[in-house]
């Protein structure tokens, strides 16, 4: 009997070693939405494997929004998902206004500038990411699994595995979606630069008494910037970045006192905010990963890179990596890919975003350390710089363009 019952063991874990053109570890956002995007531009098999479970209607409620550009709009379009959004979970916002706390700089633009209707839009992030879960499933040569804890990485010359306990799968290239703490990066001993902000970024949705006007409104406070991000409905969602011990205390307070706080960090702009969700909080850090890329191993996303929120571009650098990345392997048949190295490749992918997402984390803690001092020399004369570019045409164009990615 016992010799019978190891048979059938072994016969279960052999039914459970497959094999992928493409494994993508990691459902999110950005996993899910590359998989579409590959299977639409190449014929490759698809594994992706998600180690939490799928998201449905009954999910716990995330109030995170994503302020996409052009480029990450131009994508969801062509897998067809950003259709599906509707205008309750995608609302377009036209303009600007940037203002400094410690002085009486300002600054404004908008998408008229540049003769557009909009400079991007405010998507919910997780109604985004279940649309994209949904439409996997629906997709021929992707197979996705979820709640599956990877345990194991083991590569060979040409192939990489990676296995949790009831599954492994080999493949040619292993793609790592899996967050700024991701598992593959670090099991392919990738290593990622980590520098802590010393700030949490507190996100909610509430309502204001006075409107939004399509506008997204960001004041920089000594403490860090609070941003107001224009939604459906008069609602607006918030990203308060501020000093570790001064989120513990906006945390800690009741929500009448919290409403209060934030109406006064916003210089009663938008007049009485109303709190319409909990909040949540979450650490801010600047990450960038030494190389994009080890053997048949690639990064994307927040695995690659992660930058200060207080220009909301993360979300847009990560479909940036998408797009070139399937641009890059859409040029390889499946049996080129299992033939040829993945070397050439994934160097011509590191070479094309490496410099765009290490400038744009640059800028970030630049722009993060300008607020942070204190002197009012100082920030008198960033106040000047900011009127100075307020009122010069083209570097509003320039800004416009930016928040668009154009």
């Amino acid at each position: 009997m016992s010799q019978q019952a190891d048979i059938m063991q072994a016969d279960i874990v052999q039914a459970d070693i497959v094999q992928a053109d493409i494994v993508i570890v990691g459902a999110g956002t950005l996993g899910a939405a590359l998989a579409l995007r590959l299977a639409q531009v190449t014929d490759f098999s698809i594994k992706v494997i998600e180690r939490g479970p799928a998201l449905d209607e009954a999910s716990d409620p995330n109030q995170r929004v994503f302020a996409l550009g052009q480029c990450a709009a131009t994508l969801l379009e062509q897998i067809g998902v950003f259709k599906l959004l509707g205008s309750e979970s995608c609302h377009p916002y036209q303009s600007m206004c940037v203002w400094d706390a410690g002085s009486a700089g300002q600054l404004n633009f908008s998408a008229s500038e540049i003769e557009q209707t909009q400079l991007g839009w405010m998507v919910d992030a997780q109604k985004l990411t279940r649309l994209l879960q949904q439409e996997l499933a629906k997709t021929a040569r992707i197979s996705v699994v979820y709640e599956h804890e990877l345990t194991e990485f083991k590569r060979a010359a040409d192939t990489a595995k990676v296995s949790s306990q009831t599954l492994s799968v080999t493949t040619p290239l292993a793609i790592a979606a899996d967050g700024a703490n991701s598992w593959l990066r670090r099991a392919a001993k990738i290593f990622s630069n980590r520098m802590p902000y010393g700030q949490a970024g507190i996100v909610a949705r509430i309502c204001t008494s006075e409107p939004h006007q399509h506008c997204a409104w960001q004041r920089f406070l000594d403490t860090g910037p609070v941003a107001v991000l224009p939604l459906a409905n008069g609602d607006s969602s918030i990203v308060w970045s501020a000093d570790q011990h001064y989120a513990d205390q906006l945390m800690a307070l009741c929500e009448t006192d919290f409403e209060i706080a934030l109406s006064k960090a916003l210089d009663q702009r938008l007049g009485a905010v109303k709190l319409k969700t909990q909040r949540q909080c979450f650490p801010l850090v600047s990450q960038s990963a030494s190389r994009y890329y080890q053997a048949n191993v690639a990064l994307i996303g927040d695995a690659a890179h992660s930058i200060h929120p207080l220009a909301g571009q993360g979300a847009n650098l990560g479909f940036k990596d998408i797009e070139l990345l399937a641009a890059l392997l859409s040029e390889h048949s499946t049996e080129q890919l299992r033939q040829r190295s993945m070397l050439a490749l994934l160097q011509r992918y590191q070479r094309g975003r490496e410099k765009d997402n290490r400038q744009t984390d640059l800028l970030m803690t630049a722009l993060y350390q300008t607020y942070k001092a204190n002197n009012p020399l100082w920030a008198s004369l960033r106040g000047l710089g900011m009127s100075l570019v307020d009122n010069t045409p083209v570097l509003r164009e320039l800004l416009a363009r930016q928040a668009m990615g154009l």
